[in-house]
């Protein structure tokens, strides 16, 4: 039997993620200043001048990093939390879901999301790809906050922009700050009764 060729693009491609994850951890690990191209060569397996053929300057590397980052949000999520009947409730509570996985099982991509930010703002290269990342997640939490007040279990006077600022601030700074398992649930409880109605609002929405 004839051995295929491997699709040389395909390959490449190998090549290049291999790259980027190598990258990625070197900032989990130490930051930028861990950050060394004859450093991200070595755990990936390749000499300095294929990193360069792939990634010719480290600001590029650093983007495929910001991307790599992007797509790991994106596809990693906690277990689905049980319904509660609300879809407001449920993906709240997933939000909550998510940040203890992300705390338990990938605290680098806190570590790393940070490192990219305060890089952003002086790099535009970076911020395109981590702005859109936020804007996504905000843009998500204000949907289900505009949802969770039609139907009647957050507050009515919820401001809904602002209100996915200060969650997304929440949550990103308490995963951030290696904060104990049982501070980060107080800090959950907090961000759920400032969301949650009144109860005179509840009781006001079961009546006919």
């Amino acid at each position: 039997m004839v051995e295929q060729e491997r699709d040389p693009s395909v390959a490449g491609e190998d090549r290049r993620q291999s790259l980027v994850r190598a990258a990625f951890d070197c900032i989990a690990a130490g930051g930028f200043e861990g950050l060394r191209t004859r450093s991200v060569a070595e755990r990936a397996g390749v000499n300095i001048a294929t990193l360069h053929y792939y990634f010719p300057t480290k600001e590029a590397l650093i983007a495929g990093a910001a991307e790599y980052l992007a797509s790991r949000f994106i596809a990693l999520h906690g277990m689905p939390v049980r319904s509660t009947g609300s879809a407001a409730l449920d993906c709240l509570h997933q939000e909550f879901a998510d940040a203890r996985f992300y705390r338990a099982k990938h605290p680098d991509l806190s570590a790393v999301m940070l490192e990219l930010h305060l890089r952003g703002r002086r790099d535009p290269a970076i911020r395109k790809v981590i702005d859109p990342l936020i804007g996504h997640w905000r843009a998500g939490i204000e949907r289900w906050m505009k949802v969770g007040i039609v139907e009647g279990v957050f507050r009515r006077d919820l401001d809904v922009s602002a209100g996915s600022t200060l969650f997304v601030s929440a949550l990103w700074g308490a995963t951030s700050l290696e904060l104990s398992a049982g501070k980060l649930e107080q800090i959950f409880e907090e961000v759920s009764r400032w969301l949650l109605a009144s109860a005179a609002q509840l009781e006001s929405r079961t009546k006919p």
